[in-house]
């Protein structure tokens, strides 16, 4: 009798190292999955942050190029300015070489 008792003992001893592997391949698994949740979720995270500092990147760009052609522009006018009001003052002087070129003729 003492024989069965040692071997119900054994298989009970096995069953709970059985059961005991179970739950540890359970919690495995289910580590592993989350693990894999996390690191998409990082990725996720990370393009997001990436794109977002990009978009900040070619905003700050373009809002410094906007300047730099207002500020082209601005030169540009008084450029124009300048050039159109040596003309109009040197207009009449023009009209005038131009007429005693015709008449000296």
């Amino acid at each position: 009798m003492g024989m069965e008792k040692v071997l119900q003992s054994i298989k009970k001893a096995e069953q709970a190292a059985e059961k005991t592997l179970s739950d540890a391949q359970s919690e495995s698994s289910r580590i592993l999955s989350d693990a894999r949740r996390d690191a998409a979720d990082l990725v996720a995270k990370a393009t997001e942050e990436a794109q977002a500092a990009i978009q900040s990147t070619l905003d700050a760009a373009k809002d410094a190029a906007m300047k730099n052609v207002k500020s082209v522009q601005k030169e540009g006018a008084k450029a124009v300015g300048s050039v159109e009001s040596d003309a109009s003052s040197k207009q009449d002087a023009a009209v005038a070489l131009i007429v005693e070129k015709l008449l000296n003729q």
